[in-house]
């Protein structure tokens, strides 16, 4: 039986150590990548005011207005959000309905003990 605790110790000893080398190694990886000037896939460039480099592509603050007038002009009703808003009010409606017929019946049945 000891033998058996020595070996798993042993064993998960050397999966923790290996874990921890690994997580060592990508931080030190990680470092270096950022390190270099134009590696990852999101860059700024702040020459000629902010723009921005995303997977190549070049996004700047116009853009990114006419972006933002779009989602504004966009209609944000959501079908699903509202129909999960109704079908939570009526669960919450029903269960609510059933609890207090539930408590009324043990009630009257309590008061029916009592006497």
């Amino acid at each position: 039986m000891a033998l058996f605790f020595m070996k798993t110790f042993l064993l998960v000893s050397l999966l923790l150590f290996g874990v921890l080398l690994g997580m060592e190694q990508a931080s030190k990886n990680m470092n270096d990548m950022q390190a270099s000037e134009n590696t990852g896939a999101f860059q700024i460039n702040a020459t000629n005011g902010v723009e921005a480099e995303i997977l190549g592509t070049s996004i700047t603050q116009e853009d990114l207005k006419d972006k933002q007038k779009t989602l504004e002009g966009a209609n944000e009703f959501n079908v699903l959000g509202q129909l999960g808003s109704t079908v939570s009010q009526w669960v919450s409606s029903l269960i609510q309905a059933v609890l207090s017929f539930v408590f009324t019946i043990i009630t009257t049945l309590l008061s029916f003990f009592q006497r």
